[in-house]
């Protein structure tokens, strides 16, 4: 069996980037375009496609299994190109400030400036992050200070260093987040009178404090993580890593996902599913909802590497508990992913099997939802409200809806991709099938 490695750098999601302080912007590594997907495509939206029959290919290899690639974790390994890019951000070290497991499952280096508003921001999400997985991520806090932009900003840095020398790093970290509205207008007199009742409230010996606030040696630390960041062209804040791989996307939401996928990572196969479908005989999907159920007839004579599947997960009870992650009533519902994020699926990949026979010309036809990014099309699938022919040779087609058009029509709307914290959506309870 083939591997097929996952694209490391769509985790940089610089298309997405939330903004930032820079002084001037960083030259992110190289990322890979990628196609359009139905995880992407919104109600309405049309695309140009090209129909493309079926090849005639082996569907089964010499071990009776199906054809499928393998898909590698979303942490895979560093090229050396990539090690080489990545060389500019040190190592964590007993340097460092942390707060969270060492062997958290996510690692977040942040380099940060106190008085940048999307620094604050980033604290918040991190904060609420932190709260929601407490045993799975680990923050890594270094100085990068705008003074040109912030001119109080390295005294806040300093103060942080300061409290951490007593113990108490991070809740001055907190405070100086905090309360960066009223500090960051304040003249360097007053942030230190301000930084200096705060030292009191946190309990640490102020005088120690005052000390050590701009000493030498707290100075320096600052001033050489600073030069060197902007010596590597970094000098935008916040600047964030995860796993070692830097992201323009730090939101809570977004980072919820990565986790979630990771995860489930663990759980997933290792190889490909044996392939038990009888092409001779035919095959029914019962979905069974809160609401009621939905009958499905599947297509194994033009997709069988699509109905193995998804007969094959099934009957392993992959699917039970799985949400419909992502459903419009214009459009169509999609299922099939176990962190109902849209980012995962079975772990791995098998090729399409797209008919000019078929087409998404009329409602209720059930398609495979690939994805070049994600690794989706091992077991997520959409079913079509309506018909949607710009879809036509672009999805494999391997069912339609043949009965419980009215459950159908209940399941509840949901966006997680544009809406993250919307309502968890309808579940399916069960998938059962009878072959005939």
């Amino acid at each position: 069996m083939k591997k097929i490695s996952k694209i490391l750098w769509v985790l940089i999601v610089l298309s997405m980037a939330v903004s930032a302080c820079q002084v001037q912007d960083i030259t992110p590594p190289p990322v890979e375009t990628t196609e359009t997907d139905v995880a992407t495509i919104e109600p309405g939206e049309t695309e140009d496609v090209i129909v493309v029959p079926t090849e005639i290919l082996p569907v089964v290899d010499e071990d009776g299994r199906m054809y499928c690639t393998i898909v590698e974790p979303l942490f895979s390994e560093l090229t050396e190109e990539q090690k080489e890019q990545l060389a500019i951000f040190p190592e964590v070290t007993d340097e460092d400030w942390t707060k969270g497991p060492e062997d958290a499952m996510l690692t977040i280096i942040e380099y940060t400036d106190f008085f940048c508003p999307y620094c604050q921001m980033a604290f918040s999400e991190f904060e609420t992050l932190m709260e929601k997985y407490p045993e799975d991520v680990r923050l890594v806090y270094r100085a990068l200070p705008l003074e040109s932009l912030h001119p109080t900003a390295p005294l806040a840095a300093y103060a942080a260093e300061a409290a951490g020398i007593q113990g108490k790093f991070w809740e001055m970290y907190s405070e100086i987040f905090s309360n960066q509205t009223d500090l960051s207008s304040l003249t360097g007199e007053e942030l230190t009178e301000w930084l200096m009742e705060t030292a009191e409230e946190l309990e640490l010996d102020t005088d120690q404090f005052d000390e050590d606030l701009e000493s030498e040696a707290v100075v320096n630390k600052i001033s050489t993580q600073t030069l060197t960041m902007f010596d590597n062209g970094v000098s935008s804040t916040p600047t964030v890593l995860i796993n070692g791989r830097p992201i323009g996307d730090w939101r809570a939401s977004y980072l919820t996902n990565i986790i979630e996928v990771l995860k489930v990572e663990k759980t997933l196969p290792t190889e490909c599913p044996e392939f038990i479908i009888d092409q001779s005989k035919t095959y029914t999907a019962t979905i069974t909802t809160k609401n009621g159920d939905m009958v499905i007839e599947l297509y194994d004579d033009v997709a069988p590497l699509a109905v193995n599947s998804f007969v094959s997960l099934a009957r392993q009870g992959f699917y039970d508990g799985i949400t419909f992650h992502r459903v419009y009533h214009d459009f169509m519902a999609q299922s099939g992913d176990p962190t109902g994020t849209g980012w995962s699926g079975a772990g791995y990949q098998y090729r399409e099997e797209i008919s000019p026979d078929l087409t998404f010309d009329e409602p209720y036809m059930l398609g495979v939802a690939k994805s070049s990014v994600e690794a989706t099309s091992g077991s997520q699938f959409f079913i079509t409200y309506v018909p949607y022919p710009t879809l036509n040779g672009g999805y494999t087609i391997f069912g339609k809806l043949i009965d419980g058009f009215d459950v159908f029509a209940k399941i509840a709307e949901r966006d997680a991709d544009n809406d993250p914290t919307a309502a968890a959506g309808d579940v399916i309870i069960s998938i059962s099938i009878v072959e005939k």
